[in-house]
């Protein structure tokens, strides 16, 4: 009688002698063996000459397709998370004999593993709640597509730049003004805009890539209410600049946008006014914000300060044309308000 041999992947007339059993003892046996050979399998000689499977030979079979099963689950879930590259190692471990219901937590700790998503470890060091991984890749799809259709450029859509929103816990609704607030930026090609954004709060903004990076940036710490406020109050300083030639101080540029005044109201109420900042040779005339203070009815001394104003270039034009000068008839007067 023949020695009992083990069938091995790597020798043919093994593998030869596998596929010829599997069609020997038909459909009933087939199911107890993989699509692969087994290694570790026995045969053993029947008395036709042909070779038969031992029953421990079945029972390995079963416990390798059964390991098998496994693995091709886990395989899948590797290549959900974007880690296809791990399947070689999650493989051998169970070869080595690892519980398949360890090796996803085994591969947890992989580098690879860690890099793919390193938000959820900048999660738990912010002191952040855990996230799954099914959650974490919802939301990389979710902020792309939201992105992309904001016609966000790609270069803000990297795995690292949305780790950063995880482990800031920014949600998708916040996320959603953020990119929407963007994308108006973008758009907005006033280039007074663009100088008070940087003159207000330093903002680079020499390409639209720097402008968008600026709403998309959560470590700067500032809430999408607030970066409202700052794109609202810049857009203001621009519109006094375009009235009368000066732009608005911080402070009050964010005063009137935080009571929801529009640019077309600052400049409706500056530009008739613009005179009021030029100097002359008595006086050195207001600033653009003293102005708009006044107008809007911001700071009571603002508003005593341009009514004096406005008298005394009043009696200058009487004395030296020596006729009544109405509110709106003497050039650098400015209009009758407050």
């Amino acid at each position: 009688m023949a020695e009992p041999r083990k069938l091995d992947p790597s020798n043919p007339s093994a593998w030869q002698d596998y596929q010829a059993q599997q069609q020997l003892d038909g459909p009933n046996m087939s199911h107890l063996f993989g699509p692969l050979p087994y290694t570790g399998d026995t045969l053993k000689p029947r008395p036709d000459g042909k070779t038969v499977l031992t029953d421990d030979a079945i029972t390995a079979a079963q416990e390798e397709q059964d390991d098998r099963t496994a693995f091709q689950i886990i395989s899948d879930t590797l290549e959900q998370y974007g880690l296809s590259n791990l399947g070689p190692k999650a493989w051998q471990m169970m070869l080595d004999g690892t519980p398949p219901d360890s090796v996803l937590f085994d591969l947890r700790q992989t580098e690879e593993y860690k890099e793919r998503f390193k938000g959820l470890e900048m999660r738990r060091l912010n002191g952040l709640g855990p996230m799954s991984e099914a959650e974490y890749i919802g939301y990389e799809d979710n902020t792309r597509q939201l992105m992309l259709s904001a016609g966000i450029p790609r270069a803000f859509m990297e795995d690292d730049d949305i780790a950063e929103f995880i482990a800031n816990d920014v949600s998708q609704a916040e996320l959603s003004q953020r990119v929407a607030m963007a994308s108006a930026a973008v758009a907005n090609v006033d280039p007074e805009l663009k100088n008070q954004l940087r003159e207000f709060y330093g903002v680079g903004v020499e390409d639209e890539g720097e402008l968008v990076a600026y709403f998309l940036d959560p470590e700067r710490g500032v809430t999408a209410i607030e970066q409202r406020l700052q794109l609202e109050s810049a857009g203001l300083s621009s519109a006094a600049i375009q009235a009368t030639g000066q732009g608005l101080n911080v402070g009050l540029a964010k005063k009137l946008a935080s009571q929801n005044v529009q640019q077309r109201e600052v400049t409706a109420r500056l530009n008739p006014q613009a005179g009021l900042t030029q100097a002359t040779l008595s006086d050195k005339g207001a600033t653009t914000s003293e102005l708009a203070a006044s107008s809007f009815g911001l700071d009571p001394d603002s508003t005593a300060q341009i009514k004096r104003l406005r008298q005394r270039r009043q009696a200058t034009a009487q004395r030296q044309t020596g006729g009544l000068i109405t509110n709106v008839g003497a050039s650098g007067l400015g209009s009758a308000q407050n």
